[in-house]
């Protein structure tokens, strides 16, 4: 049975739910192609057999243990040459939704910020990513994809810089995903009305405060090899700038690695 069904105006509000699918993010395209669906419909997966992630990689998680979840959004067409805002919209939602959950839960905030372009981190473990897959028709930018895989009760990640929500609050029992799911859809729709209301640089002002290494020195690597640099900003192309020695440097993705300490 379905019982996931948001508390908001539309984000989340009209979910399907699958024990086990390819990828929620596969599914929604096709069916948000095919039907006449409402803006902010959900799809939810207990299990992913072929999860998306960035560039290309494969979202590993074990069944039934994490939210995975892609919403169809439906921008209008005066916000197609700002798609990057869309991503930076929906990267502080989940951050403040998972933050107002661990404000009610928890009684206090978790050390969270989103590692460019759209992960989110604990300190400097990977807790949630983003994949948006967009379509346009036309030249209109008709729907989006935004595919969501959050670590809840997950414990073993193969030595992958990764925790969960249980894993860090040492929670003794499981935490409820449709509890995470609400949170997260309540605070994705009021940053997403911030998009749709082209509030552009009110958006970029929260991302930049809760961004990663924001404006702290760190090392990266780049095609020359390792090297100390500040991070200035993530500009509206969605690329990292970097002051780098005594230069400023843009990249994009896969032009860049964060390096950390073991």
């Amino acid at each position: 049975m379905n019982k996931y069904q948001a508390p908001t105006r539309f984000v989340g509000k009209n979910t399907k739910y699958h024990e086990s699918c390819a990828s929620t993010n596969s599914l929604g395209f096709q069916e948000a192609l095919e039907y006449q669906l409402p803006d902010g419909f959900a799809w939810i997966a207990g299990h992913q057999t072929a999860g998306k992630g960035q560039r290309g990689n494969q979202w590993l998680a074990q069944p039934h243990e994490n939210l995975l979840v892609s919403y169809l959004l439906k921008p209008t067409g005066q916000q197609a040459n700002h798609q990057f805002y869309l991503s930076k919209a929906i990267s502080i939602g989940i951050l403040e939704g998972l933050q107002k959950w661990a404000k009610n839960t928890l009684l206090e905030e978790l050390p969270l910020k989103i590692k460019w372009p759209n992960d989110l981190y604990l300190e400097e473990q990977k807790i949630a990513g983003i994949l948006i897959e967009n379509n346009f028709q036309s030249g209109k930018w008709n729907f989006s994809i935004v595919g969501i895989g959050i670590n809840i009760n997950q414990m073993d990640f193969d030595n992958l810089r990764a925790s969960s929500l249980k894993k860090w609050t040492k929670s003794p029992s499981s935490i409820d995903i449709r509890d995470i799911f609400n949170a997260i859809s309540m605070e994705i729709e009021n940053h997403y009305q911030h998009f749709l209301s082209n509030h552009f640089e009110l958006i970029d002002q929260v991302y930049h405060q809760h961004l990663f290494r924001f404006q702290s020195k760190a090392l990266f690597e780049d095609i020359t090899g390792v090297f100390s640099g500040q991070i200035i900003q993530v500009n509206p192309n969605g690329h990292l700038v970097l002051q780098k020695s005594n230069e400023i440097k843009e990249y994009d993705l896969k032009e860049l690695s964060f390096i950390f300490s073991e």
